[in-house]
């Protein structure tokens, strides 16, 4: 049910209750125009929105984060990666050399870090291959 209110639209959806209703058609006419200028109104207040957002020039640390999420969420998965595979065996080889005890190192959990390495990498390749095309700007 949730699927047909979802990818129906509003007013596709509230359009197929409102047909069960016993009124006239020109009052289930009526109701549909007011339902898809409820619509267009929601639809034009939210490309205000992004409009906004996208346009938006803040330099203190929300701006940051807005236009940078995605380079940090690499970063940060580039450094869990680094420290996995080649921080943490060299500091293992290390401690064992000097015969140092210490308790065990914190593990990163790969089988969630990797699917998001993996979706970031192939977005990039995507978007290589959109610029190379010419697909998009």
């Amino acid at each position: 049910m949730l699927d047909k209110i979802f990818n129906g639209g509003l007013v596709g959806t509230i359009g197929n209750i409102i047909d069960e209703f016993h009124v006239s058609e020109e009052e289930k006419g009526q109701i549909r125009i007011k339902l898809q200028e409820l619509e267009n109104e929601n639809n034009s207040k939210q490309m205000d929105i992004n409009l906004a957002d996208a346009q938006s020039t803040a330099t203190d640390i929300s701006g940051l984060l807005q236009r940078s999420w995605r380079p940090l969420i690499g970063f940060s998965a580039a450094l869990a990666i680094f420290f996995e595979f080649v921080l943490k065996p060299f500091i293992v080889f290390f401690l064992g050399v000097f015969q140092i005890e210490v308790g065990p190192l914190p593990q990163m959990n790969m089988e969630q870090l990797m699917p998001l390495v993996m979706a970031l990498l192939g977005m990039a390749g995507l978007r290589t291959f959109e610029k190379h095309k010419k697909i998009t700007k």
